[in-house]
């Protein structure tokens, strides 16, 4: 038996230069603390350092100053070939100047990610930045302005894509959609003045999800990405066309009502675009809509199915018109539905007159068996008289369930 090395020395012995190299993908803030307690050698290892992680601790911690500060230090003293993440939390009013100069050395250190999140609107990131970051896979930015040429030399490797609070424009989007084809994630948060929003894709082959909340000026969404697979909508209604070919998995829409009167065929394309849905979140105003309207002069039940649909997600919050009948129909287009999710917020499930000489008796009369139904939960349950027959008739129209759980507070997913 050969052995090489220093027999007596410890298993547990790492080399120098590894422990050096540790210290480097280290966030920095734990890379100064801790190196001092290992060997007085690492004291200065987070010069090489490779997270700058300047998040929400150290803004809350540090006035504005302060914080420059330090991270302008941190800036001027490294000594590495790479800075993989850079995240800065600040108010970047003040400070443009060295906002500018820390970035152009990012630009230089083979960035990855970058995450600034400004607290007050106003910081311009220009095009040559951006142009610069060839290396970068994921990009968050909040509350500032960017500037993009027609055909940006960088960003190819983008994966992640998050903008919050960002005056975009359609011909920005454009831009990003067209040049970076190694999209995964998108996610526009409260991003004004961009009105009609398409994505068209077919040339990514990587595009997985799409995330929009509440961008005040969108009226009109248009996919189409073949890979795409789970789409989050909630804001104002707006009309949402899905192009054929596009094989979505999951779905949230929450819509909040209007109050101009929305129309029905608005909806009903939107319900035809996602009938191969595997899992759906969405309120009561899909509801109201295609389970039972006028069609064609006559008042019938609706034609649709979602054949594949297997988790439901109903937010009840605000409904009217909507009613336990109407629940109870939709779930008969739902023949695979096996988990059911139903979050009444502040619906009453006692609709008095209306529900009592319409449709009531209907749904007393209803002998529609959910057979594949195992999973029930109310959630803001309030223990109330109507609450109490509508879990019961749904324990009465199913065979195999497995769990029926009632929750008193609200809790929806987001």
């Amino acid at each position: 038996m050969v052995f090489s090395g220093n027999q007596n020395q410890s298993r547990d012995y790492v080399p120098e230069d590894i422990i050096q190299n540790i210290f480097t993908f280290l966030p920095i803030k734990d890379a100064i603390e801790n190196s001092s307690f290992v060997s007085t050698r690492h004291t200065r290892s987070w010069c090489y350092n490779r997270r700058f992680l300047f998040g929400i601790d150290f803004y809350l911690r540090y006035n504005q100053l302060k914080l420059a500060t330090i991270v302008d230090h941190i800036f001027n003293f490294h000594k590495g070939s790479e800075i993989k993440i850079f995240q800065l939390h600040i108010n970047p009013i003040g400070i443009e100047i060295f906002l500018r100069r820390w970035l152009e050395i990012c630009t230089k250190k083979d960035l990855e990610e970058l995450e600034l999140h400004f607290y007050e609107y106003g910081f311009i990131i220009e095009f040559s930045v951006f142009n610069a970051l060839h290396h970068l896979k994921a990009l968050k930015l909040v509350n500032c302005v960017i500037q993009l040429s027609e055909s940006p030399s960088g960003l190819q490797f983008l994966q992640r894509l998050y903008l919050c609070n960002l005056h975009i424009t359609e011909d920005v989007f454009n831009v990003l959609i067209e040049h970076c084809k190694m999209l995964a994630m998108i996610d526009l948060i409260q991003c004004s003045t961009i009105k009609k929003l398409i994505l068209l894709a077919k040339e990514n082959k990587h595009l997985k999800k799409l995330t929009i909340d509440s961008c005040r000026d969108l009226k009109e969404i248009k996919i189409d990405s073949p890979t795409l697979r789970s789409i989050f909508y909630q804001g104002n209604f707006v009309e949402v066309r899905i192009a054929q070919g596009v094989q979505l998995y999951e779905a949230f829409l929450n819509f909040i009502p209007s109050k101009n009167c929305m129309q029905s065929t608005q909806l009903e394309a939107i319900v035809n675009d996602l009938s191969h849905l595997s899992i759906l979140t969405t309120t009561h105003l899909l509801i109201e809509v295609i389970v039972a309207s006028i069609r064609d002069g006559v008042f019938r039940d609706t034609q649709y199915y979602f054949v594949n649909l297997r988790e439901l997600h109903l937010i009840m919050d605000g409904g009217i018109f909507c009613n336990p009948y109407d629940i109870t129909m939709f779930l008969k287009i739902c023949p695979s539905l096996m988990k059911l999710y139903i979050d009444l917020n502040d619906y009453q499930l006692d609709l008095k007159m209306y529900w009592e000489m319409h449709q009531k008796h209907l749904l007393d009369n209803c002998s529609h068996k959910f057979n594949n139904l195992k999973v029930v939960v109310l959630r803001s349950f309030k223990f109330l008289p109507s609450e109490l027959d509508f879990s019961k008739d749904y324990f009465a129209k199913s065979n195999n369930f497995g769990e029926f759980g009632f929750l008193s507070t609200k809790n929806y997913r987001s």
